[in-house]
């Protein structure tokens, strides 16, 4: 569906992205972990063509995106973490009412979709009074039916579940499943949260470098399980290590080392990918 294709991009001297590639399918979800200024956002960017790539090429159903009218943003909608997403100053209904006219989509003919996503994110009770009056669950909610209501093809999510709390979190992860199951509609997600990454699963990206390179989160999870830190002495220094392997494994791979401990440590899923990313501070 959508391809993207040895893509670079610079900022003055600084070379973001140096050449990222990868595709996503229909009711595919891809999200792309990195850190902070790692490029995340320009690749959503790129892809809004709110900012021109250098060299490479974006294409969707096989064509370039630049040479597609305004008609490619009706299959493309966007929730950024940065930007105001909904107006506090409008009751839920009529930032919904509001948004759709800006996309041509009439309320009153859609009117059963609008209660139908209302419901699903559980705005019923609320959806007449103004959004100054929400919580940021509540606002991040009306965002995402505002986003979905023109029936996309792919959703562009920038740090959806940020700030939210555990209820509103879990329910905004649960509906985006169900959305993507039944409705074919493919997501690409930034986020820091790997519990959110943990429970969305799909195809795992890691920014770093200006490259991404896919890893399996199911590998990862295992490795929270297994996981040891290993001290042993070389060289009159004593070595921490950890290891992502079993009790057995350790004993084996260290059985000609002086060790002076194992001990079991209670690791997340978080923890891992924070090393990994660390590892690449170092490269």
């Amino acid at each position: 569906m959508l391809e993207i294709n040895n893509i670079t991009k610079t900022y003055n001297t600084n070379k973001v992205l140096k050449g990222v590639s990868f595709s996503i399918k229909e009711g595919e979800i891809v999200t792309i972990l990195g850190n902070n200024g790692a490029g995340k956002t320009t690749i959503l960017n790129c892809i809004l063509k709110l900012v021109k790539i250098d060299s490479g090429e974006i294409t969707f159903f096989n064509k370039n995106i630049y040479s597609l009218n305004n008609n490619y943003f009706k299959d493309i909608s966007v929730l950024l973490e940065s930007s105001v997403n909904v107006y506090d100053y409008l009751t839920g209904f009529d930032n919904i009412e509001y948004f759709m006219g800006l996309s041509k989509i009439n309320t009153k003919k859609n009117i059963k979709e609008i209660n139908y996503y209302v419901k699903l994110f559980q705005l019923e009770n609320f959806i007449n009074n103004p959004v100054g009056t929400y919580s940021r669950g509540m606002k991040q909610k009306l965002a995402l039916i505002i986003a979905l209501i023109s029936k996309p093809k792919i959703l562009l999510l920038d740090e959806p579940t940020l700030g939210l709390d555990l209820q509103s979190k879990a329910l905004v992860i649960k509906r985006l499943k169900e959305i993507i199951k039944n409705e074919k509609i493919s997501i690409i997600l930034t986020t820091h949260q790997m519990d959110v990454v943990e429970n969305l699963g799909g195809k795992v990206l890691f920014l770093r470098k200006g490259l991404v390179e896919e890893i399996n989160i199911k590998d990862l999870t295992k490795a929270v399980k297994n996981s040891f830190i290993i001290s042993y002495h070389e060289k009159d220094q004593i070595i921490k290590k950890r290891e992502n392997m079993n009790f057995k494994e350790i004993c084996e791979k260290y059985k000609n080392y002086n060790i002076e401990s194992i001990s079991n440590v209670k690791t997340t899923l978080e923890d891992i990918v924070l090393e990994k990313l660390n590892e690449s501070n170092k490269m």
